[in-house]
C-alpha cells in the first residue's frame, strides 16, 4: 500500500482531504510560506472531527471509473512545527523555544507525528535542535520536512536525519518540483541507499501523472496539496504584507483532486503487479 498524505491550511482544505481518501494529513498554517506551524484551534477542530468519523463506515468518496477500496481508518494527523517563514531553517534559541512548547502542547492534544526540519548556517542538518524536537515528540514519530532539500550533501544529510531517529523524509529531490528530471534520479539514489532505514517521501508538484513514477520506484508514501484556487469574495487586495500585490486568490484543497491523485496511485499499484 501507498499512503497518501495531502498538507491542508484550513479546515476546509482538511474536510476535503478527508473525503478524497487521504490516509494523513499534514496540517499546518500558511502554506503558500511552505506550511508553518497551525493553530491550536485548527489543530482542535480537526482532532474532533477525525475521532468522531464512524468506525467501519467509509469515510471518502471513490470515483466512478475505478475500483479504490473503501478507507475506513482514521486518517493520521500530522502536525507541522516551524514557527516562521524563511527557507534558511536556521532558529535561534528563543525560536526553538518557541517550537518546543508548540510541539508539548499540541503532543498533549493526541496528534499522531510531527513534521520538522533545522539546518545550520552551512546548510547542514542542525543535529542539536532536531535532537530537542525528537526527545520532546517521543514516542511519536517526526517526519524531516523539505530543509532536506537546502541541504549541501544528500547522503550524509540524511545519514545525520536517520541517526537523530527521524522515520521518514520529505522530499522533491533537492529541486523546486518532483517535475524536474533531475529529482527523480536524485530520489531514485536516496532510495537505493536508504529505502530500509527511513521512509522517502516525494512531494514538491505531485501530480497524476508523474505519481506513478514515484509509485513505481517503490516509494511508501506520496505527498501533495491537492490544491485549486478560486477567486476571493471581495475583489480588493490589502496586500496583507506580501511584498506583490494581485488579483486575489483562495487556494484550498479540492476533494475531486485527492480522489484522482488516489485514484492514479491505485492504478499504477495494478499495473506492477500485473506485471
Amino acid at each position: 500500500m501507498v499512503k497518501l498524505e495531502v498538507c491542508i491550511d484550513s479546515l476546509e482544505s482538511a474536510i476535503n482531504a478527508i473525503h478524497g481518501g487521504a490516509e494523513e494529513l499534514e496540517v499546518c498554517s500558511s502554506l503558500a510560506e511552505g506550511g508553518l506551524t497551525p493553530t491550536l484551534g485548527l489543530v482542535k477542530q480537526i482532532l474532533y472531527m477525525v475521532r468522531n468519523i464512524g468506525t467501519g463506515t467509509p469515510i471518502h468518496q471513490t470515483c466512478s471509473d475505478c475500483k479504490c477500496p473503501e478507507l475506513t481508518e482514521k486518517p493520521s494527523v500530522n502536525v507541522m512545527i516551524r514557527c516562521r517563514g524563511g527557507s534558511d531553517f536556521c532558529y535561534t534559541p528563543k525560536e526553538v523555544e518557541t517550537m518546543l512548547l508548540d510541539l508539548g502542547i499540541m503532543k498533549n492534544m493526541g496528534v499522531n507525528r510531527f513534521v520538522f526540519g533545522a539546518l545550520t548556517s552551512e546548510q547542514e542538518v542542525d543535529v542539536v535542535t532536531c535532537a530537542k524536537i525528537i526527545a520532546k515528540a517521543n514516542p511519536l514519530p517526526v517526519t524531516f520536512h523539505r530543509a532536506f532539500d537546502m541541504c549541501k550533501n544528500t547522503l550524509i544529510s540524511l545519514e545525520k536525519i536517520v541517526k537523530l531517529g527521524f522515520d521518514r523524509v520529505l522530499t522533491s529531490g533537492q529541486r523546486p518540483s518532483v517535475e524536474d528530471p533531475e529529482s527523480l534520479q536524485i530520489i531514485t539514489d536516496i532510495m537505493g541507499f536508504y529505502h530500509d532505514k527511513i521512509h522517502i517521501m516525494p512531494g514538491g508538484g505531485i501530480n497524476t501523472e508523474n505519481v506513478k513514477k514515484y509509485v513505481k520506484l517503490g516509494c511508501p508514501l506520496i505527498h501533495s496539496s491537492c490544491k485549486v484556487a478560486r477567486p476571493a469574495k471581495i475583489g480588493k487586495t490589502l496586500n496583507m504584507g506580501m511584498e506583490t500585490a494581485g488579483p486575489e486568490r483562495i487556494y484550498y484543497t479540492d476533494k475531486n483532486s485527492v480522489i484522482r491523485l488516489r485514484c492514479a496511485i491505485r492504478n499504477e499499484l495494478l499495473q506492477i503487479q500485473k506485471h
